[in-house]
């Protein structure tokens, strides 16, 4: 009851819970790569490393939360497995991603920030010579069908907002240019595919409106969504989106994970 009293002092919906257990009071924050939780376990105190199954994670708190932090692994496997164990595990009341992306959308810049109100997998379905067919996928009940299109709980978006509202982005020096970073809501598209065709990039700013191409928060999603558990993507773009990133994405990759990492501790506040 007062937890509805006060989302309504704020003029908000009550966070939502896990469908399928009770959920603790942690929050699960997982990063593709090292540099991604780098900030974030700097922020914990640098707590010590533990492991699940092999898997090395950080226990500890951020803005006076439970947290445990974790690396998933690059590609949407690794993702879908760390995701589900993380949630078997700790029962998190959240579960949030944190990390890159390639630029899509050229519009952003080196360390600009999405907040994603939907993911898409960008490879599945049938690749033609004229293109990617997307269909529906099928999930585990019954062959049941499930739209290719992940978003995260109205109300959480809701917080989101309210963490973009009151963020002041730092100011950043990328590609010959110095600005402040701005944060806002997008799309992101994800895949196991590190470089795309002009084509594919192409397509994805057509069929998905996409802004960050990234291979790990559409199975995130789509994970979260199956078993019931709340959960926000954090992206902030790197390199744009091309077929050889190597380089760039050693260069830009690491400002936007600290960008990321920046406002995910501002959102973890108001989780």
């Amino acid at each position: 009851m007062l937890a509805l009293q006060v989302s309504a002092a704020l003029g908000g919906e009550p966070p939502p819970q896990p469908a399928h257990y009770k959920a603790t009071d942690t929050i699960v924050i997982l990063g593709a790569v090292p540099q991604e939780i780098s900030l974030l376990t700097e922020a914990m105190g640098n707590p010590p490393k533990s492991d699940l199954w092999g898997i090395p994670y950080f226990r500890g708190k951020l803005a006076g939360k439970n947290v445990v932090v974790a690396i998933t692994g690059i590609g949407k496997t690794f993702t879908g497995m760390t995701t589900t164990l993380f949630i078997s595990e700790f029962k998190p009341r959240v579960v949030v991603m944190s990390g890159t992306g390639a630029r899509i959308n050229l519009a952003l810049r080196t360390g600009d920030v999405i907040v994603a109100t939907v993911t898409h997998e960008h490879d599945y379905g049938s690749l033609t010579r004229t293109g990617m067919v997307y269909r529906p996928m099928n999930g585990p009940v019954n062959g049941n069908e499930v739209e290719n299109a992940f978003s995260p709980p109205a109300a959480l978006l809701a917080i989101a907002d309210r963490a973009i509202a009151s963020y002041q982005g730092p100011e950043v020096t990328a590609n010959g240019a110095t600005y402040h970073v701005s944060v806002r809501r997008g799309v992101v598209s994800s895949s196991d595919l590190f470089g795309v065709t002009k084509e594919r990039i192409e397509s994805l700013r057509s069929l998905f409106q996409t802004d960050i191409m990234e291979m790990e928060s559409a199975p995130l999603g789509h994970v979260c969504e199956t078993l019931g558990v709340p959960y926000l993507v954090v992206r902030a773009g790197s390199n744009v989106a091309q077929e050889a990133p190597n380089d760039d994405y050693l260069r830009l990759g690491p400002i936007a994970a600290r960008e990321a990492a920046r406002f995910t501790l501002h959102l973890v506040k108001l989780l």
